[in-house]
């Protein structure tokens, strides 16, 4: 790693955020808040708790999926997503916010939670138990985003190693106390070991939510291809995030030099090949349910695909998740121009969103309840998600310049150990 370079990151710390994107993702932050505060206390209280569920459910699969994209480049090495692994990790900075607003989850449980006010028979009384569930997913959570929190530590001293006189507040914190390389070689080992783990415990601990807090929205249907669809989908929905948010830091960073045409490429590779595999999984899912004929499995569906509103809904899904993506990312051209492959990945994200909203609405409420309300409450958790990145990029280094694979200015280009 050119020192040159790894000074010119590190003397961006602190970076200046502009105060009026701040002041504006806060006041909307509050209004959201407010807004949910007074719903819940009102008439439309179930309305207010489906939207905030759908939001959870969203913004907390698309930090953990930060997480597992950075997790994923250490495991196979992948030189090509250096320059965008620390974006990934940022877009991770919101899971602390995740979990407080999983325990507030817990207060709207008699709501949105069918199992919370109704008894089943043997199994489902055991495994659909208020305080099992939220027992059991505290706890899941709990270890996986303690984890994940510990692996960004490794990988921010990584790189903040030796730095602490020449930066100040969290990053001096964490550069306290190195040791020199002997301490990279083991902050590497350490990365190393830990995003298998965290990949494997993502997988169970995201299927397990899933269960819990979609399909059982609906007890007596189910799939087991649930959970699987559901975390694909949440890697998928950090793709898209990330290269959003790439080309922002790109371009208001100024670091062309860094994130070159060479890694949207590959971003949009991603997108294209996990699109198709989430297509995969729910026409997967669909088709056993619809030839098995099964009158409890195929109301799920029917509702969804066969009956107003959701069926306009649930074809915008897969217009917005399969088809745009399958015919937009197939030139070269729409991957590396930077507003166009941004362009994609809001619309996907947008039907990733939407996907949610259709999964879970419909098992709660038979039309769909949607204004100024919902709107709020959505932007709510937007800002917030939006202010957790802005505060890990304004106070870490936004390149991992300690990280041995990471090339610099215009670096090597696509996985492996070339």
């Amino acid at each position: 790693m050119d020192e040159k370079v790894r000074e010119e990151i590190i003397s961006r710390i602190p970076l200046q955020v502009p105060k009026l994107l701040s002041f504006i993702l806060i006041l909307l932050f509050l209004l959201g808040a407010a807004t949910f505060v007074s719903q819940v206390k009102g008439p439309q209280a179930k309305d207010a708790w489906e939207i905030y569920l759908v939001n959870f459910l969203f913004w907390t699969g698309i930090a953990q999926g930060g997480i597992i994209l950075s997790c994923v480049l250490r495991i196979t090495s992948g030189r090509w997503g250096r320059p965008v692994l620390r974006i990934s990790e940022a877009i991770g900075s919101f899971i602390p916010i995740s979990f407080i607003l999983f325990l507030i989850l817990f207060l709207g449980r008699d709501y949105i939670l069918p199992y919370a006010t109704e008894h089943y028979h043997n199994p489902k009384d055991i495994w659909l138990n208020i305080p099992f569930v939220f027992g059991r997913d505290v706890i899941a959570l709990l270890v996986l985003f303690m984890l994940s929190l510990i692996y960004i530590y490794y990988s921010l001293r990584q790189d903040l190693g030796g730095t602490d006189r020449s930066v100040s507040g969290l990053s001096a914190m964490i550069a306290s106390g190195w040791k020199g390389e002997e301490e990279r070689k083991l902050c590497w080992n350490r990365l190393s070991r830990l995003a298998p783990a965290i990949v494997l415990i993502y997988a169970i601990v995201f299927s397990v939510i899933a269960f819990d807090f979609m399909m059982s929205l609906n007890p007596h249907w189910y799939s087991t291809l649930f959970g699987v669809y559901y975390f694909v989908a949440c890697f998928l929905g950090a793709l898209g995030a990330t290269t959003i948010l790439s080309v922002f830091v790109r371009r208001y960073l100024h670091l062309q030099d860094y994130i070159t045409k060479s890694q949207f490429q590959d971003l949009g590779k991603l997108i294209f090949g996990f699109s198709l595999f989430w297509t995969y999984l729910f026409f997967s899912q669909y088709l056993a349910i619809w030839y098995g004929n099964m009158p409890e499995e195929t109301g799920f569906v029917i509702k969804r695909v066969q009956e107003e509103p959701f069926k306009t809904l649930s074809w915008v899904v897969i217009s917005c998740c399969f088809f745009f993506p399958l015919v937009t990312l197939l030139p070269k051209t729409n991957k590396i121009t930077t507003p166009i492959i941004a362009f994609i990945a809001t619309v996907s994200l947008s039907g990733l969103w939407l996907e949610k909203f259709v999964l879970v609405t419909p098992s709660l409420s038979p039309d769909i309840h949607f204004c100024w309300v919902q709107i709020l409450i959505t932007l709510g958790f937007f800002s917030a998600f939006i202010l957790s990145f802005l505060f890990f990029i304004r106070n870490f280094p936004i390149m991992p310049v300690g990280d041995p694979l990471f090339s610099g200015k215009i670096g090597a280009h696509h996985s492996g150990g070339h």
